[in-house]
Formats: structure tokens, sequence, C-alpha cells
């Protein structure tokens, strides 16, 4: 009979071993979409969203890396929140971001600051608009370590952070060239203005003044012949 329960609960821990990773589901954040093909110069919007699986959520901090060479962040906008979601306050303006060393971070602080309605959360947060600069392979990801609390967190009603950084999602974008973005200026040729050059038209005072002299030789002679 011992043997036999012992057989059982191996049996289990087989089974919980195999099944799905959802099972183990663990508080984490969510990128959608977390692959694509883009162009250079097109923007494309990644939305950032939460699943605290079954921890009640009371503050959210975000800091997240993505490809510099590649992307450039246009903006940052809050995302659709669910009436019984986690509700926050935001501004673009909140959003510290640097574009130079890839790079940003927000705090979403909670509308609500009782730690008694923190609501389970498996929404969006943010929509990020971001746009391509060169053809390759960009990546984009949360900036977390266990334990930590000034990176990515989700904070619990404990006040603890509860996020399990394994469990994050993270991007991966295929950039390919374009025609969008800054067009470069198109170089015209330069035409250099056509220089009409008169050739200098040699013996014209010269005839001139031998016909004036011509003429009033015949009428001096006309003159001379008519006196005589």
């Amino acid at each position: 009979m011992k043997l036999n329960n012992l057989l059982g609960l191996a049996m289990v821990g087989v089974g919980l071993m195999a099944s799905p990773m959802g099972v183990f589901a663990a508080p984490h954040f969510t990128l959608t979409p977390t692959t694509g093909n883009q162009t250079v110069g097109q923007n494309f919007v990644v939305t950032m969203g939460i699943d605290s699986d079954t921890e009640k959520v009371v503050g959210v901090d975000i800091k997240a890396s993505f490809d510099s060479t590649k992307l450039e962040v246009v903006s940052i906008e809050k995302g659709i929140i669910p009436d019984d979601g986690y509700l926050f306050s935001y501004t673009p303006s909140q959003a510290i971001i640097h574009n130079d060393t890839g790079v940003f971070e927000v705090t979403l602080t909670p509308l609500n600051q009782s730690v008694l309605v923190g609501p389970i959360a498996k929404h969006e947060l943010l929509k990020v608009t971001f746009k391509p600069k060169a053809v390759g392979t960009a990546t984009f990801n949360y900036t977390c370590l266990a334990g930590s609390v000034v990176e990515t967190n989700i904070i619990s009603q404990a006040g603890v952070d509860v996020v399990n950084c394994a469990s994050n999602q993270g991007g991966s974008y295929t950039i390919a060239a374009g025609t969008g973005g800054d067009v470069a200026p198109v170089a015209t040729a330069t035409v250099a203005p056509r220089v009409t050059t008169s050739l200098p038209q040699t013996g014209g005072v010269e005839n001139t003044i031998i016909l004036l002299v011509l003429g009033i030789s015949s009428i001096g002679t006309a003159m001379y012949f008519k006196l005589v």
C-alpha cells in the first residue's frame, strides 16, 4: 500500500513537471507584439502590459531598454485600462526617455493610494511608438533584477516587489530598408550660365569713315562742276 502511495505521488510530480508553464504563472510584464517586420522610417507601436497573476497591485515601475542604433522612441501614451484594472495617473511628460542610450523609465502612480483596493491586473499599461532608423534586428526588453526596486517592479499589497523577471516578455523586430522617414535631399546638377561673347567687328568704324569721306567728296565734286 505504501509502495502504491509512493508511486502515486511520483506520478503527480511527473505530471506537474510535464504540465505547461502556465501552471507556474507569476506576476510579469508583457509586450504586444513581441516580433514583427518593420521598415525604416515607418513608425510602429508596441504595447506594454501587465499580468499580476493572483497578486493585487498597488504600484508599478517600468524601466526598459531598446537598441538605440536602430530604434527611436517617438512617444509613450497610456494604454487601455479597464475600470477594475490598475488605475494610474499618467501624462507623456512623466516618461524619462533617453534615445541616445536606448533606455526609458516611468512610474505609474496609482489613483487610489490605499493598499486595500489593489486590483489583480491583466491589461495594457503603455503604448510605445518607435521609429526604425536602420536596417537590422532591434531588441526591446524590460530592465529587471530580482530583489531590486530601482528598475521594473510590480508592488503588491504587502509592499514588496513580486515581479518574476524571467517571465517578462522581450521584443525582437526585423527592420528592412524603406522609403519612409526623413528623405535625403536630392542632389541637383548645377548648370553654369551660358555666356554669349560678341566678337569685335573689325573694320566697322573704318568703313563708316571711308563711306562718309567718299560721300562728302562726291557732293564737293558735283558743286564744282555746277559752278563751272
